[in-house]
């Protein structure tokens, strides 16, 4: 496929380009920052719809079509700018994508949601464990907000326009190489990583959930949450909730160390399957 790629340069942009050439497809990066990749990487400012427009048509760059979109641009964690800041930048570049992607035919769009909508930072327990689609989504910051206007969006515009399909990724705290090296600092105070319950995605695996999203033949709009198999503590995850989030109901099937986030419905629905431990990282 050819595929366009926003926040081509960013943390996961980087790691999901290369997996999705290595995949033989041929993508196109765009970003608002310094290009990583060469003349193949466009100078892009999402929140510009006009740009969008001439950047997903393919008249700034070789492709003259895309046939999909990875969504990957904007603030990327709470925290990173003012909460106004954060809302408009990532709510008016998904809107532009998405309706950019309806205007132009292109049938596919993959983009990165968050677990954040999930109720992070969980000052209220969740109200089962592990969280799968059918928790209630409860968005504590405007960063979280923005990510729930997206979802909505993506409702809207799978509906509005029947050969547009959506994927969002509800991706957990996305791991890199060098964001490991905290990790044994971090397993001695389990509290300071209760906030979301102990998940994570390598970034690896984050990348290979966006292929299978672009690969995939979902229809409509789909969402799903995307992290590891297992929690960052190398604890029981049953014994960590009763520590922490005593009285939440458990799954009877939580065993071992499984992740407190399920990603079966992303099994189910684009075939992902985390592959990648903290265990082989430090």
């Amino acid at each position: 496929m050819r595929i366009a790629v926003t926040g081509s340069s960013g943390k996961l942009g980087k790691v999901a380009v290369a997996g999705l050439r290595a995949a033989g497809h041929r993508v196109t990066g765009f970003d608002i920052v310094s290009s990583v990749y060469g003349d193949d990487t466009v100078r892009l400012d999402c929140a510009d719809f006009g740009a969008v427009m001439g950047a997903l048509s393919g008249v700034d760059t070789a492709a003259r079509r895309f046939d999909a979109v990875l969504h990957l641009a904007g603030i990327p964690k709470p925290g990173a700018t003012t909460d106004e800041a954060a809302f408009r930048i990532n709510v008016m570049g998904t809107y532009n994508v998405f309706s950019a992607a309806a205007r132009l035919g292109i049938s596919r769009v993959v983009w990165a949601s968050s677990e954040t909508i999930l109720g992070l930072p969980f000052t209220e327990p969740p109200m089962f464990a592990p969280i799968d689609e059918t928790h209630p989504l409860l968005p504590n910051w405007s960063y979280a907000l923005g990510k729930r206007v997206g979802e909505t969006m993506a409702d809207e515009f799978a509906r509005w326009h029947a050969g547009l399909a959506i994927v969002s990724l509800r991706f957990s705290n996305v791991y890199v190489a060098e964001d490991y090296a905290a990790l044994p600092q971090i397993q001695t105070d389990p509290a300071s990583r209760k906030w979301n319950l102990w998940s994570y995605i390598d970034a690896e695996d984050a990348a290979q959930a966006c292929r299978c999203a672009l690969e995939a033949s979902t229809t409509g709009h789909e969402a799903m949450i995307i992290a590891a198999a297992d929690n960052l503590m190398g604890r029981p995850s049953r014994d960590l909730m009763v520590e922490y989030f005593p009285g939440v109901p458990l799954a009877e099937s939580l065993s071992g160390e499984a992740s407190l986030l399920s990603s079966v419905r992303a099994g189910e629905l684009i075939g992902y399957v985390p592959r990648v431990s903290w265990r082989q990282r430090v």
